[in-house]
């Protein structure tokens, strides 16, 4: 503090020399052509322009001079991105294959630069991969998606990612910085960690370990919830469950302790939040989507980045708060090429008549997300 007080009143006394030099050359000069009578303005308490120019110096700089460093304010907001699952293919990898340049095998930067920005603000960005380990649909377990695939990841921001049924047993992942969530009971489907002063935990929900609904997945997220002050939980809904029995699943992990509930689905869903018996309230994005994938349907083409900030409070308490879902389009050719995730408001008819999926129009895509997320949950451009 000291250092600081020393260096504003060295940084004064220059300011205030240049002011002087300045205002007496002005004085000389005016005085070079004028000749003033002696008077006593300056002792009426009226100012020469020098002493004025002086005065007004000092007003300005020490608006800036701190007495006292200023206060702690404790714990900070954090903020999370939550986004929609990665499914990468064998026309995903050909085209990764395709965009190379010199010296290189693949490069899928182009495929994730539309949404750089939205996945790497966050203090916390995590997500769904199921591709994370091999290629979609691919059950050779020798197979692997490209590492540069894995790099752009890491690139564009992800610290987690729930690989779902797949593990990550070469460690792939955690050599590029992201650590691995799944399904499988190997790592016992919690992770906690710590950002901001925040202990927060995420955990995989559903597959043949963790199954929705079951006794001890609840009493994993119970679990959670007794280490951690904020609870996440990513689900793997089961395939053919109905919207009611995803809603009834996810009041169950609420009351056992979630505090932000993300499943993952063939396109986006709703976004609610739930009320619990404890008090508690649960904020629940039912589907993400797919963000990056080679959807048959026009419904599949759609993708969901959340984004919501846990906030303190001053007995360090966290809320969560000013949740967000911006959809997102992914576009590819008629051959399987040019793959490219745009943010669904930046993306129009023009580029619609070109994808590889025939049969709907930006603004068709545009109007069916207002019709299945609040308004309240939606980026600016889309309410109204």
């Amino acid at each position: 503090m000291l250092k600081h007080k020393h260096s504003l009143n060295k940084l004064l006394s220059l300011a205030l020399a240049v002011l002087m030099l300045s205002s007496c050359g002005l004085i000389e000069m005016r005085e070079a052509m004028l000749e003033y009578p002696e008077t006593n303005n300056t002792a009426d308490g009226l100012l020469t322009p020098a002493a004025r120019s002086v005065e007004d110096a000092e007003e300005r700089i020490t608006e800036f001079v701190y007495t006292d460093e200023p206060e702690a304010t404790g714990p900070e907001p954090v903020t999370f991105t939550l986004a929609g699952d990665i499914l990468v293919d064998t026309f995903i990898i050909s085209d990764g294959a395709r965009r190379a340049g010199e010296g290189q095998s693949y490069s899928f930067v182009r495929m994730l630069s539309g949404i750089y920005r939205d996945l790497s603000a966050a203090d916390i960005t995590a997500g769904f991969d199921t591709t994370a380990a091999r290629p979609k649909n691919d059950q050779d377990k020798s197979h692997k998606i490209p590492e540069e695939m894995v790099a752009v990841l890491a690139e564009a921001g992800y610290d987690v990612l729930d690989t779902l049924a797949w593990d990550d047993p070469n460690g792939m992942l955690g050599h590029y910085g992201i650590t691995s969530l799944s399904t499988s009971a190997k790592d016992g489907g919690i992770l906690i960690l710590e950002e901001k002063g925040l202990v927060f935990a995420i955990c995989a929900a559903g597959g043949e370990a963790f199954p929705i609904g079951d006794e001890a997945t609840l009493s994993n997220i119970a679990k959670a919830a007794d280490q951690a002050e904020l609870v996440i939980v990513l689900a793997d809904w089961d395939d053919g469950m109905t919207h009611d029995e995803q809603c009834a699943a996810a009041y169950y992990m609420a009351e056992a302790g979630a505090d932000v509930v993300v499943g993952t689905g063939e396109t986006v869903g709703p976004v609610d939040r739930l009320a619990t018996l404890r008090g508690t309230s649960c904020l629940v994005a039912y589907s993400l989507g797919s963000i990056l994938s080679t959807g048959k349907t026009w419904e599949g083409l759609l993708g969901g980045i959340l984004t919501f900030t846990a906030t303190p409070d001053s007995e360090g308490h966290y809320t969560v708060g000013d949740p967000i879902l911006t959809p997102t389009v992914v576009h590819f050719s008629a051959a399987k090429q040019d793959y490219q995730i745009f943010p669904l408001s930046g993306y129009n008819d023009d580029l619609a008549a070109l994808h590889g999926v025939s049969g709907f129009t930006a603004e068709g895509l545009k109007g069916y997300i207002r019709t299945v997320i609040p308004a309240e949950y939606l980026p600016q451009e889309f309410r109204g």
